[in-house]
Parts: structure tokens; sequence; C-alpha cells
């Protein structure tokens, strides 16, 4: 039915487009599956390396380890349930505290832009607080929450806090004033202005900090676990470096890494979905 109503050259401009389109999109993912294939190559090269130099003598096993006495504990572990119970605890305490500092630091952030005078008197008491290392806080917070798993996100709620209050800030200071004016011209209230226009335009700024806070909200909980736990992957590495246990040692800190992006995949495809609700939202 289009066919007969579009001039016949714009016929044509819309079919090379399409085809320009998916030819984009095949090259890149094209693109994209090389450098899956490179990375896994790289992975696999560097640890043959290691698992030779290890065999051959050229490495030692006390103190560097080897990949087939990790993954030999790998297996040991994963059957018995250690190492699984060990990243649920992790996880658990990763997952939470990233929610909670990410959701209150973004809504203290956001909310000070409603008071230009409240974000000048706050603004040195919060980069105050940001300044100082979590590992400084942990003795208290250990002190005031316990041992238990409390501790920990609470640890990995103070990582993430600060980074999100300071982003969604940002992005609600990064909004168009000249359209501020030109709402506020027809009448708009600062709650209108601040759900239709403030929160939209600090999309991007929240997400950069959720996706930063990932890496943060794991590092709180680790540093929870070091300093005193009962269990998690934090736990694990403790143990096992207090028994020059090196193989333990990497084992946990592999089992951190896939956590680690475990995670930061699951928050770029929350962050693609968002994307996809916001575009929908604003059609």
């Amino acid at each position: 039915m289009m066919s007969e109503t579009l001039p016949e050259p714009l016929l044509v401009s819309l079919g090379e487009d399409q085809d320009e389109s998916r030819s984009l999109e095949r090259r890149e993912q094209l693109e994209s599956l090389t450098v899956r294939i490179v990375q896994v190559f790289i992975a696999a090269g560097l640890f043959g390396l290691w698992e030779w130099g290890a065999r051959a003598g050229h490495i030692s096993t006390f103190l560097f380890g080897s990949p087939s006495q990790v993954w030999s504990l790998a297996v040991t572990r994963f059957q018995n349930g250690s190492l699984l119970y060990g990243a649920y605890v992790t996880g658990l305490e990763t997952i939470i505290g990233f929610l909670l500092g990410s959701i209150l630091g973004t809504a203290i952030g956001l909310g000070l832009w409603y008071s230009r005078f409240v974000a000048r008197v706050m603004g040195v008491f919060i980069l105050a607080l940001g300044s100082v290392p979590v590992l400084a806080l942990g003795p208290l917070i250990i002190i005031w929450f316990g041992v238990g798993i409390e501790s920990k996100i609470i640890l990995a709620t103070v990582s993430c806090v600060i980074v999100a209050l300071l982003q969604a800030y940002e992005g609600a200071q990064q909004v168009d004033k000249d359209l501020i004016k030109l709402l506020k011209s027809f009448g708009a209230t600062k709650f209108q202005i601040f759900t239709k226009v403030v929160i939209p335009s600090s999309y991007g700024w929240v997400v950069a900090a959720a996706k930063l806070n990932v890496g943060f909200a794991l590092i709180g909980a680790v540093i929870g676990e070091y300093i005193s736990s009962e269990a998690g992957l934090g736990n694990i590495i403790l143990i096992a470096g207090a028994n020059y246990n090196i193989p333990l040692v990497l084992l946990g800190i592999f089992s951190l890494m896939i956590l680690a992006f475990a995670l930061s995949l699951v928050v770029g495809l929350l962050e693609k979905y968002l994307l996809k609700w916001r575009t929908a939202t604003n059609r």
C-alpha cells in the first residue's frame, strides 16, 4: 500500500537506508564475535603458559599455584557446596547494598535539586563523607552491626551511596535551564518540572553511577568479610591466605571476578530494558 503512495526515488532511498542499516548491524555482530574469540584465545593462552610453566618447574606452585590446582579445588568446593554458598553470601550482600546505596544516593542527589541552599550547605559534609575510605569505616560498622550479613550490607551501601548521590545531583544540574524557564512560563509547578524533565534528563548519569557502583558494592562487601565474617568469598580468601593456600586464594579471586562480571551483565541488561521502556513512554 505504501509503495503505491510514495514516489519511486523515495522508495529507493528508503531501501538503500534499510540495506545499509542491516549491513552495519551485521558488521557490528561480526566484530563483537571476533572480539569474544580473541579474548577467549588470549585467556586460554595465558592459562596454558601458566600451567606449562608450573609443570615444567619454571613457576613455583607454592607461590603462584597452577590452573589445574585451582580447577581441582573449584570442582571439590563446588561439589561440597562451600564455593556456591560463599558466592551466594557475597552476592547477596553486594546486591542488597548496591540497591540500597543506589536508590538512597539517587534519591538524595535528585532531591537536592529542589533547594540550592540545602545543596550548598550539605555539599561539604557529602564530600567529607565521600573522602573517607570504606576500610576506615569498617571496624566501626562491624562493632555497631555485628559480624553477620547486616554489617557487610551496610558497608556495601556506604560504598555506593556517595557515587550515586554525586552523579544524580550532577545530572540534575545539567538540565537545560532555558527549558526550565520555558516550562515555568507556561505555569508548570516545580514537582512537574522535577518528574517530567529533571528525572528523565538525569537517566544517563544515574545509569553511569549504577555501572560504577556494582564494583564498589562488591568491594565494600569483601572488605567487611576481610575484617570479620563467618562466610563469603572474602572469608574464603582470608582463611586461605592465612594458611598459605595460594590455589584457594586464586579460586576466591577468580570467583569474585566471575561474580562481578555477572552483576555487571545484569546491570547492562537492565539498562537496555529501561532504555527501551523510556523510548516507548516518550512516543
